[in-house]
Order: structure tokens, then C-alpha cells, then sequence
């Protein structure tokens, strides 16, 4: 039976859809050790088919898998009153801020990276109200007495259990490719391994016979040897003894060395790979540079020089605060000496203005809006994770009211042959300038990166007949 939120059930239920059996039992396993009851699918259509003869409690569901993939099984369980309400986690390897907008804008409530942190998993099913808090160590107890966790709780008495399945799940990912690959050749080796040592047993125990015979034979009693026959049996059986030892430790050793051979083959796979993935990044880097000066045409030095050194100057202050505008008084000033200078050097062509968002860790603040999270604040606890203007693409929604004043005063922003143009982008559309951290356990090293990539870019495109190179 589908639980309520907020309602206490009987029974909690989870279903796990993914391709690999080791992921499933994995999981599985992490499940029923916080209480819930575990089903299994592998594939998409096997968990559709499985829902409409029961429902669960929360599914956590693979993205890359065969036929329908997990992005399709989520747009299906959505599209389905029957199966809408039911929380859903994507359960992947994949990164990035444009997944995790993706899943969320289908109706996922989250993200789980495959390799994550033990807390991760409990704190993401205790704030979906499937399990109950019995952690009782020092460092949990101080978690949960901390200012930021009273300063959640002060501002949300009556959590909204739409929100908190809203939340995203953030951890670690390792590539499910690699682990499928050392798990293959694993089992390749243990089998070789295990034939080699029936091998070797075999052969040691046919020559252990074979001496025997031969000892046997040359020991058949006789008239004139009976008595030195009986004298040496016990030297024979001593031999007979000494040679299996020997064998048996020989098959330790072989055994031994074949099980460091397994585990030197797996870290050099491992470094193969990761050797692999570096140069591909190299070479698309290396392609992209090739692909633009191919396409760039040529311009005098000295002018080259000058539009080059104008737009470093132009882009030393690219960051904006998170509550200010990106098109403010102060990038109007700016814009207005550039295009003075621009024009002082014969300039002709497009001047692009961008504005970039980053993705900040934020809360709810008393007004309705959204404020930066005290640094300390867990990533678990942020209400929201971008920025208010993420879905806008609207210049006027970032300009002040100076520059809106410039923007309208033709013989400030209008110059013969000068063309200004404003871009706005939205989240999906901001290009990234720095990486976030992918392990990032509070609010604060999030932000940094984040105030890194909430910025303006300037561009300046000379017009190709002037022999400028466009996109300086």
C-alpha cells in the first residue's frame, strides 16, 4: 500500500529498477538494513508492468539502461495518477547541473550518485518520512543541535512534504562502466585460476602415483630381500610423504601468484582508463582551438592588439553578487568608456555582453525570496539549489534602472558601426567557468564556486571586412 506523507504505515516499500544485478543487490541491501521492504526490476518496462499490480513507498530508478531508459520510466510513472505521487530518485552514475534540472523538471525528486557517502542515503529516506531518526552518536546529536539545522527549523515549523521531496540527493560517482569491466575480468581470472589449480592437482597426484607403482614394483618381496624390505618401508613412506608436501605448497605458491597477477591486471586497467579519459579531453580541447582558428580570418596586428587588450580590460570585473544586477549602473559606465574607445580606434562590429548564472546553495528567507545559505549549512539542507532567475532569459529582468536609461539613449549606446548586443542566459544555457565540487559537504566551498560562475562575459566580434578576427 502507497504510504501518505506524513502518515505512518505498516510497511515501507522501495523499488529498485536498474540493469545490473550487482547495483540492484547492492542497494537492496542498504534498504532493508534501514527497514524497507525491497523490489526489484531490470529494466524500465519490468517496473511499469510491476506498478500496476502493486505500488511502493519510493523508486529508485538507473538512468543508462536497455529499451526504455530511466528518463522515460520517470516521464511514464508521472503521466499516471495512479503512480504520480510516488517519489522518485534517479539512482545513476550521470553528473551535472543540466541532469539534475532535467530529472527534477520530469517530476524526480532527486539525484543519488551510486557511490555515495553512508549518511547520504539514511538522511534522503528520513526526509522522505520512511524512516525514523534512532541515530543516537555524539557527532549525529551535534548535527542535529546545530544553529543551522534550529535556524531550518525556526523558519519551517510545518515542513511542506512537497518541498522536502523536492530536495536534491548530492554525492560521489564512479562509472559504471569500469566497475562492470573490473567485475568481468575478476570473474574471467578466478575461473582461470580455478582451472589451472585442478590442472596442477591432477598432474601432482597422477606422478605421486606413478612413483608409488614404481616404488611398489621395485620392492616385490623375494627370499634374499624380505627382510631389507621391511627395514625400509618406512623410509619409502616418509619419501612418499615429502613429495606431496612439496607439491602441496608448490600449488600455494602458483595460487599466490596468480591471485597478485588479478590484482595488478585491475589497477592497471584502472590506470589505463583514467590515461584514456585524459587524452580524450586533451584531444577534443586540441579540436575546438583547431576548429576556431580555422574559422577565424585574419586581422592587422596592431589592431588585433588593441580590440584584445579592450576586452581584457573590459572582462577584470566579471563576477556579480547574487542579489545584484548583472546589467547595473556601474556595466553601463564600463560600456559607455569601451564604446568611446572602440570608435577612437575605427572599430566596426558586434560587442556581446553575456550574463552567466551560477548555482548557489539557497535558503528561504521571511520575505517569500531566497538568500545565500550560512557557509556551514549541509548541501542536504539547501531549499534550493541555482538561482531565482534560472528559467528567464529576459535582459530587462537583470538591468538597473541606470543601465535601462543607457540602453534607451541612442547617442550613448548607438555608435556607427558598433553593434551592442545583451544576452541573458537562463541555467541550462550558462556555460560553467569553474567545476562545482563534486564532494562538497556544506554551503560554503558550493558558493565559491558558484560566485565564480555567476558572471559577465564581454566578446568583441569585428566585422570581417575590416580584416578583424571575430570573436576576441
Amino acid at each position: 500500500m502507497q504510504s501518505t506523507p506524513g502518515a505512518e504505515m505498516a510497511f515501507k516499500r522501495a523499488l529498485v529498477v536498474d540493469d545490473s544485478k550487482s547495483a540492484r543487490i547492492s542497494l537492496q541491501r542498504l534498504l532493508e538494513d534501514q527497514g524497507l521492504e525491497v523490489c526489484l526490476a531490470d529494466c524500465g518496462e519490468a517496473a511499469i508492468d510491476l506498478l500496476q499490480g502493486e505500488l511502493v513507498d519510493v523508486i529508485f530508478m538507473d538512468h543508462n539502461m536497455p529499451g526504455m531508459d530511466g528518463l522515460e520510466a520517470l516521464t511514464t510513472i508521472k503521466s499516471d495518477p495512479r503512480t504520480a505521487t510516488i517519489p522518485v530518485m534517479m539512482y545513476t552514475t550521470k553528473e551535472g547541473e543540466v541532469y539534475v534540472s532535467q530529472a527534477r523538471a520530469l517530476g524526480a525528486v532527486g539525484v543519488l550518485q551510486k557511490q555515495f557517502a553512508p549518511h547520504v542515503l539514511f538522511d534522503m529516506l528520513l526526509q522522505l518520512g520512511l524512516v525514523t531518526d534512532r541515530r543516537t552518536t555524539k557527532d549525529h546529536l551535534v548535527a542535529v543541535d546545530s544553529p543551522s539545522v534550529r535556524e531550518r527549523s525556526r523558519h519551517s515549523p510545518d515542513p511542506d512534504p512537497d518541498r522536502e521531496y523536492d530536495q536534491q540527493a548530492l554525492g560521489t560517482s564512479v562509472q559504471t562502466l569500469v566497475t562492470r569491466i573490473l567485475e568481468d575480468q575478476h570473474l574471467s581470472l578466478r575461473a582461470d585460476i580455478l582451472h589451472s589449480h585442478r590442472d596442477f592437482a591432477r598432474q601432482v597426484a597422477a606422478e605421486i602415483h606413478e612413483r608409488q607403482h614404481a616404488d611398489n614394483a621395485a620392492a616385490e618381496p623375494t627370499d634374499s630381500t624380505t627382510h631389507s624390505n621391511q627395514v625400509d618401508e618406512n623410509p619409502s613412506r616418509l619419501t612418499s610423504n615429502s613429495i606431496l608436501a612439496i607439491c602441496l605448497t608448490a600449488a600455494v605458491i602458483v595460487l599466490a601468484s596468480l591471485y597478485w597477477q588479478t590484482s595488478q591486471s585491475q589497477q592497471a586497467l584502472e590506470q589505463a582508463l583514467s590515461a584514456a579519459q585524459g587524452k580524450l579531453e586533451m584531444s577534443e580541447r586540441a579540436l575546438e582551438l583547431a576548429l576556431l582558428a580555422e574559422n577565424l580570418p585574419a586581422q592587422p596586428s596592431r589592431s588585433n592588439d588593441l580590440v584584445a587588450t579592450l576586452r581584457w580590460a573590459a572582462n577584470r570585473n566579471q563576477r556579480v553578487l547574487f542579489d545584484d544586477n548583472a546589467f547595473s549602473d556601474a556595466r553601463a559606465q564600463q560600456l559607455t568608456e569601451l564604446l568611446d574607445q572602440l570608435e577612437a580606434i575605427n572599430f566596426t562590429g558586434e560587442v556581446v555582453v553575456e550574463s552567466h548564472l551560477g548555482a548557489f546553495c539557497l535558503v528561504s528567507n521571511d520575505a517569500g525570496g531566497y538568500e545565500l545559505a550560512p557557509p556551514d549549512l549541509p548541501m542536504l539542507g539547501c531549499n534550493l539549489v541555482g538561482h531565482p532567475l534560472d528559467e528567464s532569459s529576459f535582459t530587462e529582468e537583470r538591468q538597473s534602472p541606470g543601465f535601462t536609461e543607457f540602453v534607451n539613449d541612442t547617442s550613448t549606446a548607438r555608435r556607427p558601426g558598433i553593434e551592442l548586443n545583451l544576452i541573458a542566459h537562463d541555467r541550462l544555457s550558462s556555460r560553467l567557468k569553474v567545476d562545482y565540487p563534486q564532494s562538497a559537504e556544506n554551503a560554503g566551498a558550493w558558493n565559491q564556486a558558484a560566485a565564480q560562475n555567476h558572471r559577465v562575459e564581454l566578446t568583441l566580434i569585428p566585422d570581417s571586412a575590416d580584416g578583424g578576427e571575430g570573436g576576441i
